[in-house]
């Protein structure tokens, strides 16, 4: 009877390798190994990027959210512009040499928490692209009397620098709903409600803080203390609610 034959042990496919027994620093040499390719494939993936250079339409793109960005700010949260004509002297100086700048709040559209005695800015009833700036002095259900003049007949022909001259006359009105009533403080060159009515309130385009331009006449308005300033400047306002 012949031996047993002894077969090599299979190699290949369907071997079995012993178990290694891998040690401490094995481990962590793997993980320096995997860390430090992880980091290069990100700045190799990473690396083209900044260097693109930004295209037309990303120019573009920008350009357009600032805009729209201004755009709404100034439409609804406020403003800073320049005013012209002598209608509101003393309160906003007048210069040939310059205009002086107002800070107008846009929160106050159309009327919004609006009282007597502020400023407003307003598009002139009749002129769509005029914008007017004179002082609240009736609201809704006030009866207004409005007292200046001392001009005469030839006065009256004259022009000045927003237009006409006011038909001034002495008369008692009540402010009719969703209207307010506005004068210049220089009464005696402004064209105010005097001669276009009750301003609508709609059409108020926002509410006067201050003036912020030149430095010298810097000054917040609104409130009685204008009121007040044209009582003693000779002209009377009288409301009653």
């Amino acid at each position: 009877m012949p031996p047993p034959r002894i077969w090599p042990p299979v190699t290949g496919f369907f071997s079995q390798r012993p178990p290694r027994h891998t040690t401490l620093r094995d481990r962590l040499h793997t993980h320096n190994v995997a860390s430090l390719l992880c980091r290069m494939r990100i700045h190799h993936s990473s690396a083209p990027l900044s260097r693109a250079p930004k295209s037309a339409l990303w120019y573009l793109k920008t350009t357009a959210k600032v805009f729209l960005t201004l755009h709404i700010f100034m439409t609804y949260i406020g403003t800073i512009g320049p005013t012209e004509g002598i209608s509101m002297v003393p309160t906003i100086p007048h210069s040939y040499r310059g205009h002086p700048y107002v800070l107008e709040s846009r929160l106050h559209r159309r009327g919004r928490n609006i009282d007597v005695g502020d400023v407003v800015a307003f598009t002139i009833p009749g002129k769509q692209n005029a914008v007017g700036c004179k002082r609240v002095i009736g609201m809704p259900g006030d009866f207004v009397s409005v007292m200046s003049g001392q001009r005469g007949e030839a006065d009256l022909k004259k022009m000045d620098d927003e237009g006409d001259w006011a038909n001034v006359k002495e008369q008692v009105i009540r402010v009719p709903e969703g209207h307010c009533w506005v004068v210049g403080d220089n009464l005696e060159w402004s064209r105010d409600s005097r001669v276009f009515g009750p301003l609508p309130l709609n059409l108020v385009r926002g509410k006067v803080l201050a003036v912020v331009w030149p430095p010298s006449a810097w000054k917040t308005l609104g409130g009685d203390e204008g009121l007040r300033d044209q009582v003693e400047g000779g002209h009377d306002f009288v409301v009653a609610r």
